[in-house]
């Protein structure tokens, strides 16, 4: 992507459907799935991390994360 953002579609054994997993600068901030269906899209935060060689500031501008999760939703839907 255009901004530190990195967005991974795969199989997760935790859910029935495709899930989709939102990554800043290379850690984990959250994992959207579909299980209850297009109109009721879930977001998991995830409070463990990644293990990275340097810390990471997880401080972004808050309208670039809602693009994010927009696009994720409409590419996780279709």
């Amino acid at each position: 992507m255009a901004n530190n953002f990195e967005v991974d579609f795969f199989s997760d054994s935790r859910y029935e459907e495709l899930t989709a997993e939102i990554s800043y600068r290379g850690q984990i901030l959250c994992q959207l799935n579909k299980d209850k269906g297009i109109d009721s899209i879930e977001i998991e935060f995830f409070s463990d991390s990644r293990i990275l060689e340097k810390p990471i500031e997880m401080k972004f501008p808050l309208d670039e994360f809602i693009n994010v999760l927009m696009n994720t939703k409409v590419d996780l839907i279709t």
